[in-house]
């Protein structure tokens, strides 16, 4: 894991007016029971600049285990777990600044849970709505849509739903869990703001 300089300019001003959390660090599942795959191309590395940050207590927390990644407009977004695509936007322009207008795809796994792809450019989706993916299958493009500090993308898993907006975050379906890659080197404590991750080739066949 390689620690690097993050600007400010990539993080939303909100985040930073917030209180990181203490997480307990045995809520994250072993590496070796992950069922995630880094939502990126093998091979390339990319940068968290956000994780636990994203915790409020206004609304109970419900997005402290989401994790930004920063990507240039146009990067390949991976599914990070098998399942059937629940719900597709991709009609916002890069850079409106918007909050509740921004691009994504949802999909659903068999325990019931929602990958949350967030921010993807216009037309960025290579997927529809009740397409079935497999973990590592290209399903868009990431962007800069919606309220957002640059260009990344957001990723979170909630732990039902889909939640769709105005109520992204909604509980019960609303609470986000945490979750571990299986491609990429040891986090036992989650990914970690301020470092970079590379994909790591992976079985297909466990994936």
């Amino acid at each position: 894991m390689k620690k690097l300089f993050v600007s400010l300019f990539f993080i939303p001003l909100s985040l930073t007016a917030c209180s990181k959390p203490v997480v307990d660090c045995t809520v994250f599942p072993a590496l070796e029971n992950s069922v995630y795959l880094l939502p990126y191309e093998v091979g390339t590395t990319r940068s968290v600049y956000a994780a636990t940050e994203h915790y409020r207590a206004s609304n109970n927390g419900v997005g402290t285990f989401a994790i930004d990644f920063v990507m240039p407009i146009g990067t390949n977004i991976l599914a990070s777990r098998e399942g059937e695509v629940v719900s597709v936007r991709e009609v916002f322009e890069d850079g409106n600044n918007i909050d509740l207008e921004e691009n994504y795809i949802f999909i659903q796994h068999d325990d019931g849970s929602v990958a949350r792809y967030f921010h993807l450019t216009k037309n960025g989706s290579f997927v529809s709505e009740g397409d079935k993916v497999k973990a590592g299958d290209i399903i868009g493009l990431s962007g800069n849509t919606g309220q957002s500090g640059g260009p990344h993308l957001h990723f979170d898993v909630q732990k039902c739903g889909p939640n769709l907006p105005p109520n992204y975050n909604a509980l019960p379906c609303g609470q986000t869990i945490p979750i571990t890659f299986k491609n990429t080197e040891s986090h036992t404590c989650g990914l970690k703001s301020g470092s970079e991750y590379k994909a790591l080739i992976h079985d297909k066949k466990k994936a």
